[in-house]
């Protein structure tokens, strides 16, 4: 009777260790992939910060042409339509061209953490044997958590 109750003993132990195994493997997923996101993040803010000058002026373009769109097409002026459309299509050129070092950090970071997101931590959740279900309505928690805060 002795040996039994130590073989489930041991049992249980390996279990327990087994899922604590897979809770922490989990967690430095959760982490890596959450590092992943937020360092896109901060390169993105980064991003917007240094081409600040570049996207203004092809967003000041941008609202030009659109609200002389109407004036253009009733006087027929496809010269002054033209000439705003190719100093758009600069300035989103050089808006491009400035964001392309930042893109050029960010898009591996936000492509590992739609990957984390999409396949690792549904296969890990899975793994600890609680697969991911979509989920139509939200819990109260999260209900309260994201509602708008009075001003």
């Amino acid at each position: 009777m002795k040996g039994k109750a130590q073989t489930v003993q041991v049992q249980v132990s390996e279990e327990v260790e087994q899922e604590l195994t897979l809770l922490r493997g989990f967690r430095d997923l959760v982490h890596e992939g959450l590092g992943y996101y937020f360092g896109a993040k901060a390169i993105q803010s980064e991003a917007s910060e240094k081409t600040k000058e570049q996207r203004k002026a092809a967003s000041t373009i941008r609202k030009d042409v659109s609200t002389h769109m109407e004036e253009w097409i009733k006087n027929a002026d496809v010269t002054a339509y033209n000439e705003k459309m190719t100093a758009l299509k600069e300035a989103r050129k050089a808006v491009s061209e400035a964001t392309k070092p930042f893109n050029e950090k960010k898009n591996p970071l936000s492509r590992a953490w739609k990957y984390c997101v999409s396949v690792a931590l549904p296969d890990s959740l899975k793994e600890l044997g609680t697969p991911v279900q979509p989920t139509f309505s939200l819990s109260d928690w999260i209900a309260e958590a994201i509602k708008p805060k009075k001003k």
